[in-house]
């Protein structure tokens, strides 16, 4: 190597180390609390955060126990929470994913580290409370759940850590949870309550460990609120399905959920999934005889790509107050990057639509970029009218709903828009090296994470110094009514007119 390529190599070295580890304020004594009979040693981070790390907060699904319900682990002794733990069994597509954004945003792919090792001992869950705090204050907590397709992800990715977010007075807990055929397999053989849902069993399991033991931290059980994106916001309106899940989360935040209805499975549809695998006549036996690492290269190689859809009764069984919103972009980081190909694939839906043609015509009154035209037709009937849809029905319901809708597309050539994921790092205030930024970011992710804070705290994300945040208000329809709040440049509110696609595209496909 030469000087220049050896500082350079240096460099990416020394991001990549940044990204895989927690920001550790190494003159601080290191943090212990006890959490019933164990005495639990975490990391003082700087900020005033300390940070446990990789808790086991279930009995690891392993032998016999695979595919079947979890149940609550009891920390005893001497607990090492300093470092995480194993991420569940998966392919490396998070990484690639996040490699694939350093290359757009104009970095070097291998500033993303690799991925943490797997198992199928990997239910663990991370915590990050502020150092200093009154001994009679409890504080809100925010249980995040990773998206992924529910068949990757894990609760350790550099986008979650949640350090600067315990920083602004709430408890941050991220957590692992089963996927793909290890957490949503139905099949015969496997006759648990759990079958089709294994992954969301994990998550209900997390909260009540966050119900017992999160006081320990400084946390109110009372106000535990439960935010994710795109699959982990699938999986939250799913708990909302299941009744043994209410009482273990008063609000929710659902970021750009795939709340379509192929995105909950029906008993046809998880039996079909489960075809994909094996025939129903397989025994317990024979299925327990393949490792983990078989299930994902069978899941790679005869489902890849597709969204695990859990298994969940057909009507909610509750709700709570709800902030909802997506992206303006969801699905452009996805669409051909060839423009005839785009075009092609756009006829080609618009054909099979039953309002296709009142579609067509309403996209050039949206926009003249064909691209933001393709996206739309995309995400209108998977994302955005959805989200709208299920606002609509908590509002009429009584209960405090917010709708937003995120505008800001980062600087850059990288031509995704605002993608799907992408307002993930506001959320946190993590942005990565790579990521591209500038004054006009960091104000916007203050400003999205005092909302998301004080939705947290008191169940409403108005506060001072903040953009009045109107209620969503249904208007009997699927759409409802704005404005809803617009996360650009500033944060502000305002209609939204591509939700004049809504009615068009809920009449679903021509016969």
């Amino acid at each position: 190597m030469n000087g220049r390529s050896i500082n350079a190599w240096w460099r990416r070295a020394v991001m990549a180390f940044a990204l895989a580890l927690p920001a550790v304020a190494w003159s601080e004594p290191a943090p212990v609390i006890a959490v019933g009979k164990a005495q639990v040693h975490g990391l003082s981070l700087s900020g005033g955060v300390s940070a446990y790390l990789g808790i086991a907060y279930a009995v690891p699904p392993v032998g016999a126990l695979r595919w079947h319900v979890s149940t609550l682990a009891h920390l005893s002794g001497s607990v090492d929470a300093t470092r995480y733990g194993a991420a569940c069994p998966q392919t490396d597509a998070t990484v690639g994913w996040y490699r694939r954004m350093a290359v757009a945003m104009g970095s070097d792919a291998d500033v993303v580290p690799a991925g943490p090792a797997t198992s199928e001992n990997c239910l663990f869950l991370n915590i990050w409370t502020p150092a200093k705090r009154a001994a009679q204050r409890k504080l809100p907590v925010m249980v995040w759940i990773h998206g992924g397709s529910n068949t990757s992800g894990y609760s350790q990715e550099a986008d979650y850590r949640g350090a600067r977010l315990a920083a602004r007075g709430v408890v941050v807990v991220s957590l692992n949870y089963r996927l793909g055929a290890l957490g949503f397999f139905a099949h015969p053989a496997v006759p648990d309550v759990s079958a089709g849902r294994q992954g969301l069993s994990d998550q209900i399991t997390a909260l009540r460990w966050v119900r017992d033991n999160i006081a320990a931290f400084g946390g109110d059980r009372a106000r535990v609120t439960v935010f994710g994106e795109s699959a982990g916001g699938t999986d939250i309106a799913a708990l909302m399905h299941i009744p043994v899940a209410q009482g273990l989360f008063a609000r929710a935040i659902i970021e750009s959920g795939y709340l379509a209805s192929a995105g909950f499975a029906t008993a046809a549809e998880a039996s079909r999934a489960t075809a994909a695998f094996f025939t129903q006549t397989e025994t317990a036996a024979t299925l327990a005889q393949r490792g983990p690492q078989d299930w994902v290269r069978l899941q790679s190689e005869r489902r890849k790509g597709q969204f695990q859809a859990p298994l969940v009764p057909p009507k909610l069984a509750f709700r709570v107050p709800l902030l909802i919103g997506t992206n303006a972009d969801e699905f452009r980081l996805y669409l051909p990057a060839d423009p005839a190909t785009r075009s092609a694939s756009e006829a080609s839906t618009l054909l099979g639509l039953a309002k296709g043609g009142d579609i067509a015509r309403l996209l050039p009154r949206l926009s003249d970029d064909p691209a933001k035209r393709a996206d739309l037709l995309l995400s209108a009937p998977v994302f955005h009218c959805p989200a709208v849809a299920m606002a609509s029905d908590f509002g009429a319901s009584g209960l405090g709903t917010w709708v937003y809708r995120l505008d800001r597309v980062r600087p850059g050539h990288h031509g995704f828009g605002a993608y799907h994921g992408a307002e993930i790092p506001y959320v946190f205030g993590t942005s990565a090296s790579w990521l591209a930024g500038d004054a006009v970011d960091s104000a916007l992710s203050d400003t999205m994470m005092r909302y998301w804070v004080n939705f947290a705290r008191d169940g409403d994300p108005n506060g001072p110094g903040l953009a009045k945040w109107a209620r969503w208000v249904s208007d009997g329809g699927d759409a409802g009514r704005g404005p809803m709040m617009h996360f650009g440049a500033t944060a502000h509110s305002a209609p939204t007119a591509d939700l004049a696609l809504c009615p068009l595209v809920a009449a679903g496909h021509a016969q």
